[in-house]
């Protein structure tokens, strides 16, 4: 069975683990916090980094890796477009995420105002959680609203790009802040859709009672959806 180390509301773990729901591909969520990785952890991963996974011999750490790796094994349903254009603009949307986006909602605010003063006993540095806020965040997202074509980001189909986008919004929840209706109304639409998706309901429903466990989070989102 398919092995997903890292922590479940991680929005990398999380990537993969609704890739893997979407495809109906069986798991299991190995806990790993990256912050007290277990003995061992960079011969899984050698970036230290979560997601890793271990399936049939085979570990690979990164999540876009191992989501590609997923297509290829497990190939229905697929979760990247078939047309060159639109594969191109899924890749592309995951890459803004997780390179443009992922540094300020995760290093910016949650490792601030949650896990720097909890877990390292660091005060948050607000600094960096303004910068964060006003000029970081704000035009990565008013970019994604600009070119968000439909009710997806590539091929008129669901892929890896909302994957990508709906799990790092999930993480910009669990810091307090929320995509506002009035400023980015294509997105707050477009995640509302996305969650009522099984395998996004699947996913939060399993991943509540750990994150609601660390204290700090904000957890609306989560109950508004009926979980805890």
């Amino acid at each position: 069975m398919l092995k997903i180390h890292g922590v479940p509301f991680s929005a990398h773990t999380r990537k993969v683990i609704v890739a893997a729901n979407e495809k109906s591909i069986p798991y299991e969520v190995v806990p790993v916090v990256p912050l007290k990785p277990p003995a061992g952890w960079t011969e899984l991963s050698p970036l230290g980094l979560i997601p890793a996974i271990e399936d049939d011999g085979v570990t690979l750490a990164d999540s876009s890796v191992i989501c590609l790796y997923l297509e290829h094994r497990h190939a229905r349903p697929s979760i990247y477009p078939a047309d060159s254009r639109a594969y191109g603009q899924a890749l592309w949307i995951e890459e803004f995420v997780d390179s443009g986006l992922a540094p300020h909602v995760l290093r910016g605010l949650l490792m601030q105002r949650v896990f720097a003063p909890k877990f390292l006993n660091q005060p948050p540095d607000e600094a960096l959680i303004k910068k964060s806020l006003t000029e970081m965040i704000p035009q990565r997202l008013a970019y994604l609203e600009k070119i968000l074509p439909g009710d997806y980001f590539a091929g008129g189909a669901f892929s890896i790009a909302d994957i990508a986008v709906a799990c790092m919004l999930i993480n910009f929840r669990f810091a307090g802040e929320t995509v506002a209706h009035d400023r980015y109304p294509k997105l707050h639409r477009y995640l509302h859709k996305l969650l009522a998706r099984d395998c996004f309901k699947t996913a939060l429903a399993a991943e509540f009672r750990a994150a609601d466990s660390v204290g700090g989070l904000d957890m609306s989102l989560h109950r508004s959806l009926g979980h805890g």
